[in-house]
């Protein structure tokens, strides 16, 4: 029987699991899946039963309790250093935890990533047409297409993630990748080919294929966007 447990939520609906559950994917230690339903009537009290916030993920190994995606990501780097989540390089490693304090902070100025977060909603099999997001949400993408970009050009010329090869930076990233490529938001060309390989990750792939095989709906994640952004 697996040591590990990780609770999460719908694939499809619930991204803030996927940094740990990528990472854990990543070290190819054996875990158990518990997966909780968003929107159902015990839905809270099944999340209280597994971690205090009532929340997910929540990891569970050896007696162990662990409630926080980042603080999951960072014992799943310790306890596999052989995974290298985090680059060997200690600059660039710098780097990585603060990017990716950013992404599982998502911030509060100008441009945050909360911005995408919160007008476009989580949901992985759907794809709509190009949508052209209001400008808020519009800077807050170029703010975070500017970050991956430079993190590219600096640290990432030996292979094709942040990097190079794939670390928590990515993963803390993997919930953008598929906000934009549901809703078919425009990217420049190197940014389309990051997202590409973000998504073509094996454990990324898995996840996807996982949520698209979903059998059920969540009414409230299936909104209209045209009061959000607009399109054309």
């Amino acid at each position: 029987m697996p040591e590990m447990t990780l609770v999460i939520a719908d694939k499809n609906y619930c991204l803030w699991p996927l940094p740990a559950w990528l990472c854990l994917s990543v070290t190819k230690r054996p875990f158990e899946e518990v997966l909780i339903r968003f929107g159902q009537p015990d839905t809270r009290a099944h999340m209280l039963a597994y971690g205090p916030t009532g929340r997910v993920p929540v990891l569970h190994h050896n007696g162990l309790v662990v409630w926080d995606s980042l603080a999951i990501c960072e014992y799943l780097a310790e306890l596999a250093p052989e995974a290298q989540l985090w680059p060997q390089d200690r600059k660039a490693r710098t780097v990585a935890r603060a990017f990716s304090c950013e992404m599982h902070a998502l911030g509060v100025y100008p441009g945050s990533p909360r911005k995408i977060v919160f007008s476009l909603d989580t949901n992985v099999r759907r794809r709509t047409a190009p949508v052209k997001p209001d400008p808020e949400v519009q800077e807050a993408i170029d703010h975070v297409v500017k970050s991956w970009t430079k993190l590219r050009a600096d640290y990432g010329r030996n292979g094709p993630f942040l990097f190079g090869h794939f670390t928590i930076a990515d993963a803390m990233s993997a919930h953008l990748v598929n906000r934009l490529t549901t809703y078919a938001i425009a990217v420049p060309d190197q940014i389309s080919d990051y997202i590409a390989a973000v998504r073509s990750h094996p454990a990324m792939a898995q996840w996807i294929a996982e949520a698209t095989a979903e059998g059920w709906t969540l009414p409230s994640a299936e909104i209209d966007l045209s009061a959000l952004t607009s399109t054309g």
